[in-house]
Order: C-alpha cells, then structure tokens, then sequence
C-alpha cells in the first residue's frame, strides 16, 4: 500500500503546468455547453429539453474536454454547436410566425430595486463546479494530461485555476448578504454568525486531514502544508471578513484585496528569505509545517473581496448609483442625470463586467510581463489572484452576454435542470466528489488504468453526481453547510 501511496503523491508532484490560453480554450467548453443549450432551449420553446441532453451537454462535453479532447477542443466544439445549430435552424425554420405571435418589445418601468437570480451566474458556478468535480478525480488517471493537474511551485494549470475560481464565485454570492443588510450588525454577533456557518467547514477539514493520515491515502504536502487543507481555508474566510466589513465602509473591496495582495507580494519579491523559508524550511513546527496555507490564505482572502466587489453590479435588477465599485442599494433616478464619476460608475451588468474585464486584462497582462516572479498557487501570490479574477470576470462577461443574446433577462428565470440542480447544493456536491474521489482511489490503483477504464469511472463518477444533484433538486432538498 505505502509503494502505491508514493506512486501517486509522485504523480501528481513536481509538475509545472500549461500555458494560459490553453487553459482558457479548454474550459470555454462550458460556455460552449451553454450556448447550445440555449440553442436547444430556442428551438423547443417551453418544452423542458432531454435529461440525457443536458447532462451529455453540462458534463459529458466537460469531461471530454480533460480527458480524450483535450488536444483537439475545436473538434469537441463543433462536434456540439453544429448539432444544435442545425436543430435550432430546423424547428425555427417549421415554426409559423404571425404578426399576432410575434413578440412585443418590453415597455420600460420604473422597477423597484431587488436581488434577483439571472441565469448566467448559475451557469457560471455550475460550470465551474462541474469542471472542478471532474479535475479532482480525472487527475488520479492517466488519461487526464499532466498539464492541467496543479503546478508544484511556478506556473499555470487547469486546476489551479479551479481552487481560486471557487473562492471567487463564493465570494460573488456572499455579496447577496452584503447588500441585503440595511442596519449595521454589532461586530460581535456577526462574528458569532460566522463561526457558526464556519465550523462545519471546518469540521469538514478536520476530518480530511484525519482520513487522509489514517487511510493511507496520498497527499501533496506543499499544496498547502502538512495539517491544513482547502476546507479550513474556506472556514476561516468568513471569520477574516468580519473584520474586514467594517474597513470596506470607506474603502472598496477591491482597494483592499490589491492591498492585501500587493504588501504580501511586496514581502515575497523584496525579501528573499522570506521566500527561502516557504520553499525551503523544514516543518518541524505546527507553523512551518503548514506554511503555504496560512500564507496563501492572504491572496484566498483577496480573491474572496474581488468577487464580493463583482456582485455590487451583478445581483440587482436595476443599476445601483456607483455599484461599478462599492456596495451600492441606492437606484438610479430617472429625473436625474447623472454627472461626474457616478455617470461612468454606476452600471449594468454588462457594461460593469466589460469595464472591469478592460481593466483587469491589462493589469494581468502587465504583471505577467514585468513580475520577477510567475503566478504561484502556493502562495497565491499578485500574478495568481489577478490572473484568476481577470479570467473569471471575463467569462463572467461572455456567459452574461450569450443571456443577452438569447433575450434572458427578458424572460423567466431558466437554466439547463443539471446546472441548476449543481447550484442548489454546491458545497455538499462538492463535499460528496471528494468523497467518491476518495472511495474510487482506495478501491483501485487509478494510475494504472486504460483510457477505458478511466472513462468508464469517470462516466459514471460524473453520472452519479448528476443523479444525485437533480434528485436533491427535484425533491427540493437545499442543504446548507
């Protein structure tokens, strides 16, 4: 068991990840996937489409994608939107459309301002959970090519993307709380609500770490240290943003989460021993031994208020008076013309995500260029938290605008059953993949597995999590941890 256990840690160590654009062409599969739903959705009008479809679509297409067609992404493209293209041509095409059927455009009103659900931000989380559910146990087999699993020190992968993605949309949708608070809660009751809902995260990490030691089940030590794991990440970050909250009263979000970033960044470029002690140091106390947790806590953290900043011009129905950059629940008078810095501030979600994606390019662009250092996951240092909150507003950007195309933020809210049904339990799904993942590793060496047999466990993996999201789902079963 032990000689296996070492196979596996070797398999995944040392590695040194992919180039950027390839990430960013494999992963838009998912907006590829929600594209042609939407064409399918198109065509069939109200009809909900097949269950087979959709999961063939959502995470079949997904799985593909880091799998057999990951050398070949255009291929698996047009092997999806040439299907559905010619569907929705075809049943357009035998739809007779008269004057009388014909759609009248929507009159403007003066809408109340309220936090509504829009379909492209469930497509986004989903998509991503998906594909991170995936990852985690693709990347035991063979078949999943060694770029995409997480970079040892330096460098860019799929999965390393995945772990900052998914503190980012959390952070999106803890924006939803933010903005429906009017009064100020004392700072100790909000600290008592937070250790609450972070001690079954907690709880959750703790017993990784016990089964993880106990099982003889592989671990990658300076993914975060020896004890700590991504779930007490996860716990600790409501706690740290108790004390943030009151911070964010005067200065933006996103002010503090480059601050954070950059004094952190700061240390790491300008002090070498510093570095030296991350890389280097022996783990002879509880500290050291779980170093690269802690520290890259702190770029966790920025990422976290990057997405809190992102859901300001995001989740209302309305554009709120300077929501491009703060906490804004004050609509926008339509007797009142806007001048100044608020008329360029205060947005709709589009132009926000467009605005804000410009921005963030260029930072990313301009700090992979002239950084000493490469993007780092370890650490979570600048280039990581930048790269990964430019990539998620820019697809943020593209999901919003194929609900523009489709007109749906004009319509009622609808989304493939199999995204929706991942959004309403993600972290207990989340909890459960690692679980199955874990399951699947001790029942057979995975590393030496055929194509067939790792797509065979992975089909079914895949099948087993959607089975078991859309029956929470149908039964209306919300489990919240």
């Amino acid at each position: 068991m032990s000689t296996l256990k070492a196979r596996k840690e070797e398999f995944v160590t040392g590695l040194s990840g992919g180039s950027i654009e390839e990430i960013n062409i494999v992963t838009s599969v998912a907006l590829t996937s929600y594209f042609c739903w939407n064409l399918l959705n198109e065509a069939h009008g109200d009809n909900e489409l097949n269950i087979f479809v959709d999961f063939a679509l959502n995470w079949i297409a997904l799985l593909l994608s880091i799998t057999l067609y990951a050398n070949n992404i255009k291929l698996l493209s047009a092997l999806m939107v040439v299907p559905c293209l010619v569907m929705f041509i075809y049943y357009k095409s035998n739809k007779r459309i008269t004057s009388k059927e014909k759609q009248k455009k929507p009159v403007a009103h003066d809408e109340p301002y309220q936090l509504v659900r829009k379909p492209y931000i469930s497509a986004y989380r989903s998509g991503m959970l998906i594909l991170t559910c995936l990852a985690i146990i693709a990347v035991d087999f063979p078949i999943f090519p060694r770029r995409f699993a997480k970079v040892e020190t330096w460098g860019t992968s799929l999965m390393d993307l995945g772990v900052g993605s998914f503190v980012f949309s959390n952070g999106l949708v803890s924006s939803r709380r933010l903005m429906q608070t009017r009064t100020r809660i004392p700072i100790h009751r909000r600290l008592i609500a937070a250790l609450r809902s972070s001690s079954s995260l907690l709880v959750l990490g703790l017993l990784r770490l016990y089964f993880v030691k106990n099982l003889e089940y592989q671990e990658h030590v300076t993914e975060y240290g020896v004890h700590w794991n991504f779930f007490i990440t996860l716990a600790f970050l409501p706690i740290v943003l108790v004390f943030i909250d009151p911070i964010a009263d005067y200065i933006p979000r996103f002010v503090i989460a480059l601050i954070l970033s950059g004094v952190y960044d700061w240390k790491l470029v300008t002090e070498p021993k510093f570095l030296k002690f991350l890389i280097l140091e022996d783990r002879d106390t509880l500290f050291k031994a779980n170093r690269e947790g802690i520290f890259s806590f702190i770029g966790y953290c920025a990422i976290f208020l990057w997405g809190q900043s992102t859901g300001f011009y995001l989740l209302g129905n309305v554009p709120t008076v300077n929501n491009l950059y703060k906490n804004s629940t004050v609509p926008v008078d339509p007797k009142k013309k806007l001048r100044g810095l608020d008329k360029y501030t205060t947005v709709r979600p589009l132009s926000g995500l467009l605005i804000w994606s410009a921005i963030l390019i260029t930072l990313d662009q301009f700090i992979l260029a002239y950084h000493p250092h490469d993007v780092s996951r370890r650490f979570a240092n600048l280039p990581y938290t930048i790269w990964v909150v430019a990539y998620n507003v820019g697809f943020l950007t593209i999901y919003c605008a194929v609900d523009q195309l489709f007109g749906n933020y004009k319509k009622k809210y609808k989304l493939p059953v199999s995204l929706e049904a991942m959004n309403s339990n993600g972290l207990v799904l989340f909890l459960l993949s690692n679980v199955t993942t874990g399951l699947i590793n001790m029942s057979f060496a995975t590393i030496d597995s055929g194509d067939y047999i790792a797509l065979l466990t992975l089909v079914s993996y895949a099948a087993f999590l959607a089975i078991v999201s859309t029956v929470l789902y149908k039964r209306r079963i919300f489990i919240r941890l």
